[in-house]
């Protein structure tokens, strides 16, 4: 599964990561679990419930189940003026 980070979070993770989910997919918090549990820099930049994720450029809750394929991304929080 492609996973995008935008802002600071590929600043400090990369942009893009590659990460082998379950077939039948999991839901946002698991597939944030999964990538926290790849070190510390993961758990700091991505364990904030501040950032937030997004399906298909949707910003979704973490119980929302992502399937193979659907474009999975993390953004920081955002502020607006």
């Amino acid at each position: 599964m492609r996973i995008l980070l935008f802002g600071r979070l590929g600043d400090q993770l990369g942009r893009e990561l590659e990460i082998e989910a379950p077939r039948s997919g999991c839901t946002l918090a698991e597939l944030r679990q999964l990538l926290c549990s790849r070190g510390a820099a993961f758990r700091e930049t991505l364990g904030h419930a501040s950032v937030r994720g997004c399906v298909d450029q949707v910003i979704v809750s973490d119980d929302t189940h992502v399937h193979p394929g659907q474009e999975v991304a993390f953004i920081p929080p955002l502020s607006g003026g």
